[in-house]
């Protein structure tokens, strides 16, 4: 029995003993560690033997042997990572660098808590940009909470390199207090790409606290409070920044700004102009005044600045651009037309601003100076460079219209309509054409395809009741004539057309009286209005006035040559009974009319006339 007792004791000292070196072992392998190892089952010791130990069917001895066997499971697994890490050394030192790293990578696999290793991989593969495999080196600590600061910042690296900015900021906001001032800078940088203002602001206040001195990051801050119309905050740090650093021209010309968008004109152009005496060529201070200049159209103030900024490198071409088109705006159309030759010379070089919009303004600086050839031809080049440059085609389309050159304004339009087959305007434009081209129910079907497109398009309700109007179909034009009235009210010419349509139509006369008037006031020497109120006031009886109106219209160069004015007048003297001064204007809008249009009415009313003076002996 004391026998048995003595082998039962001395086994356990043995295992005991066992365990210990062991544990000394993994004392020592744990600065390799990345995390402690899950803890063996409860009770299990290595450096105490339990009282009871010596009875091989104790609880005791079944955790010790447990003990044992996790120790010895762990040794194993690091053994064979060691034994992977030499194999991947030797290849290494061979050259064998793919070889080195599957090596490497089954190393880790073995003992993925060793903190070396992953550092080793993780070197690797951010050296090969291999992101992902980078990334799967953490996939068990997603949450972080057992990484250590430089693990997380490798971490944000990996996210950021793979794009996912929002990640990559979790990861720096992690670090807690131990973020840097270069840190606190990154985050805020990180938040503004993904548009998180708030917090972006945040990390740019928190980095100005720890580096007051930073006159760029309050810079950026104001900006930032401007950007978000915090004024009262911009201006208080602005206000701060300028008295700390008062040779500063950015900080002034910013302070200029502040002022200027708090609309504060006069000071804005002090602060402007104090930057503009510590530094004569800051961009900004010289931009906002040409713009302040501008709004106050004092313009040629506006082109001395603009003149100092093109002429800085780097940014002169941007405002090379602005000044050509603040030329053409003023009419100065040769020095427009120099500002775009230049800027459409150096295209290629430059890459700031886009050549389709140079030959547009070009284009259009040659349509104001009669030289349609050259505006159509720089039109095309804007529409050839961007398909779906939509202004340059409406403006093709329109000055082949104007031009009525049917066969370009054709070509124009079919080609608006394949850049933008579902427009409105399209058909707007296809109707101005098919009118052109003598065929007014195609027009009429266009114009109202426009209109189904865009109820709104008030050039299409007026053309669609123009057409209406040329075919006589008043009551349909009355009805396109309200329609746009009721988008446009107080256009003169509409006013002007719906007035004359009511009249032929003998109705809503007094209501197309006050039209014609309201037309005529902003238009009162306009040949077409005075014919009309003239038509009006003959339908409602008042032939004298009538007179009086018609009389002004035919002494205007619009009316001078019209037929219809000759054939009211015709009427109007018909009803006044004064019969010869009635023949002679039913002779003279004879002698006007267009070949082909009918003048029956008028050689029947001049029988009529005849008549009427034989029988009063005239």
């Amino acid at each position: 029995m004391n026998n048995q007792r003595g082998t039962a004791i001395w086994r356990t000292v043995r295992l005991c003993g066992l365990v210990a070196a062991i544990s000394v072992f993994f004392v020592l392998a744990g600065c390799v560690t990345t995390k402690r190892v899950s803890a063996p089952p409860s009770g299990a010791c290595a450096d105490a033997v339990p009282a009871d130990a010596d009875n091989p069917d104790s609880i005791a001895a079944a955790q010790l042997r447990l003990e044992l066997e996790y120790r010895f499971e762990q040794y194993d697994r690091y053994r064979l990572a060691q034994d992977h890490f030499i194999v991947a050394r030797d290849y290494e030192r061979r050259g064998m660098d793919d070889m080195a790293g599957r090596m490497y990578e089954a190393a880790f696999d073995f003992w993925p808590e060793s903190r070396f290793l992953r550092k080793l991989l993780l070197d690797r593969y951010m050296r090969t940009e291999e992101y992902q495999k980078a990334l799967l080196l953490f996939q068990e600590d997603e949450n972080l909470e057992d990484l250590t600061p430089e693990e997380r910042r490798s971490i944000s690296l990996i996210y950021l390199r793979l794009g996912n900015v929002a990640k990559a900021a979790a990861a720096v906001e992690a670090l807690g207090d131990a973020k840097s001032d270069d840190e606190m800078y990154s985050l805020g940088l990180l938040y503004e790409s993904i548009g998180d203002r708030g917090k972006s602001l945040q990390h740019f206040r928190e980095f100005f606290h720890r580096n007051p001195r930073s006159a760029g990051m309050g810079v950026r801050v104001v900006r930032f409070n401007l950007s978000e119309r915090k004024f009262a905050e911009a201006e208080s740090l602005a206000v701060i920044l300028r008295s700390a650093y008062p040779q500063n021209a950015e900080v002034a010309a910013l302070l200029g700004t502040v002022k200027h968008m708090q609309r504060d004109t006069t000071a804005a152009f002090k602060h402007f102009r104090d930057a503009l005496a510590i530094d004569s060529l800051n961009e900004e201070a010289l931009r906002t005044l040409a713009h302040i200049h501008l709004l106050r159209e004092e313009y040629k103030e506006a082109v001395l600045l603009y003149k100092r900024l093109i002429e800085q490198e780097g940014i002169g071409v941007i405002y090379r651009r602005s000044l050509g088109i603040l030329f053409y705006h003023m009419k100065e159309y040769a020095e427009a037309e120099k500002m775009f030759d230049v800027l459409i010379a150096e295209k290629d070089s430059s890459g700031v601003v886009e050549p389709q919009e140079l030959y547009f303004y070009r284009g259009l600086l040659y349509a104001q100076t009669d030289r349609r050839d050259k505006a159509s031809a720089d039109m095309r080049a804007a529409v050839a460079i961007s398909p779906k440059y939509e202004d340059a085609w409406q403006e093709l389309c329109y000055m082949h219209i104007i031009a009525k050159d049917t066969a370009e304004a054709h070509k124009a339009v079919e080609g608006y309509a394949a850049a933008f087959p579902e427009s409105g305007t399209v058909w707007r434009f296809r109707g101005y054409v098919r009118n052109m081209q003598k065929k007014p129910d195609e027009a009429i079907a266009a114009l109202h395809r426009a209109v189904e497109i865009n109820p709104a398009d008030f050039p299409a309700w007026f053309e669609l009741g123009n057409t209406f109007e040329t075919l006589k179909r008043r009551n349909e034009a009355s009805e396109a004539y309200k329609t746009a009235l009721i988008l446009r009210p107080d256009d003169p010419v509409l006013q002007n057309n719906l007035a004359y349509v009511w009249s032929e139509l003998g109705i809503n006369l007094d209501s197309a009286n006050v039209l014609v008037q309201a037309a005529l006031k902003k238009y009162p020497t306009s040949g077409a209005f005075l014919d009309t109120q003239a038509w009006v006031l003959y339908k409602l009886g008042d032939y004298d006035k009538a007179l009086h109106y018609m009389n002004e219209a035919l002494k205007s160069e619009d009316m001078e040559s019209e037929a219809l004015g000759y054939e009211h007048l015709g009427d109007i003297q018909f009803k006044r009974k004064d019969y010869a001064a009635a023949e002679k204007a039913y002779k003279q809008a004879i002698k006007l009319t267009k070949p082909g249009e009918d003048v029956t009415r008028m050689n029947e009313r001049l029988k009529e006339i005849k008549e009427l003076m034989r029988k009063k002996g005239e």
